[in-house]
């Protein structure tokens, strides 16, 4: 896109933006630690609708992905892996952003070609709109929601970094 005679390159800003709230503290989101999450509504990739209060009454990791994100790309099969170690936690993936190729929003189609491109991911991929990052406040992708079975928000988490890993990682153990 040129606006005034500068090209902006949206992927590139999305990479800045994720590497910069990587580390920015819980308060950047429109959601804070122990707050309810809002309501997540979309479709799953067979069509079907998706709805956060209607999960069971488990922990629940909620990563919201843009596929155009790389480290999104690489912490997707991470969580698949971590979905199958612990059975006890529900895992679901939702993508969050417009495509600013088109100024649209994705399709279910766009994002089962995403897929392929996954060695594995979450069973429950979600296409959301892009108004949930409004709604959540999110400044970058990937972003974690850790909710215990109730939806309350324990950890907010930037980024795909061996620190944030750790912190799932040891959530995860604590949800047994």
């Amino acid at each position: 896109m040129v606006i005034g005679g500068v090209v902006l390159n949206y992927k590139r800003l999305n990479y800045f933006f994720c590497a910069v709230f990587a580390l920015a503290p819980n308060s950047v989101l429109g959601i804070n630690v122990g707050d309810t999450s809002p309501q997540i509504i979309g479709r799953n990739l067979a069509g079907d609708l998706f709805a956060l209060t209607q999960l069971e009454n488990k922990p629940k990791l909620i990563n919201f992905f843009w596929v155009d994100c790389a480290p999104c790309k690489r912490e997707l099969p991470l969580l698949a892996k971590k979905e199958i170690e612990y059975p006890n936690v529900i895992f679901s993936a939702v993508h969050a952003e417009i495509n600013y190729e088109t100024d649209e929003n994705y399709t279910l189609s766009d994002l089962d070609g995403f897929t392929k491109e996954l060695t594995a991911h979450p069973k429950s991929l979600v296409l959301a709109s892009y108004r949930i990052k409004k709604q959540f406040g999110l400044k970058g992708f990937p972003a974690n929601l850790l909710l215990d079975k109730n939806n309350k928000i324990e950890k907010i988490l930037y980024g795909f970094n061996e620190r944030n890993i750790e912190i799932i990682n040891a959530w995860l153990a604590k949800q047994e």
